[in-house]
């Protein structure tokens, strides 16, 4: 008996032992490593649709778009800094087209006026079906008090006059199947423009800075290029163009983050990346550059000539710079 109960201990310490040698070794595993995915930034605009019905159904009457936008909508579908921008006080004329406000004001108001337009279809299908003349009449009165809003500029007019005829009917099959087909085609304005207008004013800080950064570069510069594959020393003259005047001779890709700068040319001998840095109150230029083609060197450039400003005329034409 005395050795069974040794045997039997023996067999409880083995376990014991292993179950924790195989935790430790599990322990040790490294955690898998999350696989890389495109980021989703695609609010759900159904969500807040149904969430501000109320504020956005009492549009324009009770209500003002911007200041929905600046208090509500705006943080809610992750548009802050656009928010806090139409919100500030004291701007310059200089700062506020900078920062295109004007431009960004007009698109927050459109964005609104498409929610609004979205709110009122997820209404007229709920009152699809009920018999309730209160409800169809209350609908009724918002179609009638945001027909001017809603159908400035837009094709929304016949199919709001159509949706509060049907309204008025009794919610047979037919008149059911008519109001979703008249819902749909305003839905669909709906949703296209609260996508378009999100997507503008979430890339609206990407367009500032290529604005600022266009500008910063616009002008003439006179380069001194040191190539390391073959050694050879290269003078040319490079034009940026001023925003908003589309050049032959400008880079595929211009990108400004503070005073570096990253300039991507592609041609038909294969593409040339130029990482560079601006110094000298703006005035030098100085970095490195690498091609498909094995060049890697160093760049000197500086400014020559300043940006043409709008109505001195177009930059004139250079041909695209190679660095051989």
């Amino acid at each position: 008996m005395p050795n069974h109960s040794v045997y039997t201990l023996l067999i409880a310490c083995c376990v014991t032992a292993l179950l924790t040698t195989t935790g430790a070794a599990e322990a040790d595993e490294p955690p898998p490593q999350a696989k890389p995915t495109l980021a989703n930034r695609l609010p759900a605009f159904y969500d807040l649709v149904q969430a501000d019905a109320a504020p956005l159904a009492a549009l324009p009457t009770q209500g003002d778009s911007l200041s929905l936008f600046k208090t509500v909508v705006g943080p809610q579908l992750g548009l802050n800094d656009v928010a806090m921008t139409l919100g500030a006080k004291g701007l310059t004329p200089a700062m506020s087209q900078e920062l295109l406000i004007t431009e960004l004001t007009k698109s927050a108001g459109e964005l609104i006026r498409g929610l609004a337009a979205w709110q009122l279809t997820q209404a007229a299908k709920d009152a699809s079906t009920t018999t309730e003349t209160g409800q169809r009449e209350s609908l009724q009165r918002q179609i009638e008090s945001q027909m001017t809003w809603l159908t400035e500029g837009t094709t929304l007019e016949t199919p709001l006059h159509q949706l509060s005829a049907l309204l008025k009917e009794s919610p047979t099959q037919e008149a059911t199947a008519s109001l979703h087909g008249t819902t749909a085609q305003i839905e669909t304005w709906a949703i296209e423009t609260v996508h378009r207008e999100w997507f503008r004013l979430y890339n609206w800080k990407d367009q500032v800075r290529q604005q600022r950064g266009l500008t910063r570069l616009c002008g003439t510069w006179q380069w001194s290029i040191h190539n390391h594959q073959n050694h050879r020393e290269e003078k040319t003259a490079v034009i940026f163009a001023p925003p908003g005047i589309a050049s032959s001779t400008s880079p595929a890709e211009i990108i400004v983050l503070g005073d570096s700068v990253y300039l991507r040319w592609e041609t038909r001998a294969g593409v040339q990346e130029d990482s560079l840095l601006l110094s000298g109150e703006g005035q030098r230029l100085e970095g490195t550059f690498v091609n498909t083609a094995g060049g890697w060197g160093s760049i000197t450039g500086k400014r020559t000539a300043t940006c043409v400003t709008e109505g001195g005329g177009k930059p004139a034409v250079s041909p695209r710079r190679q660095h051989h």
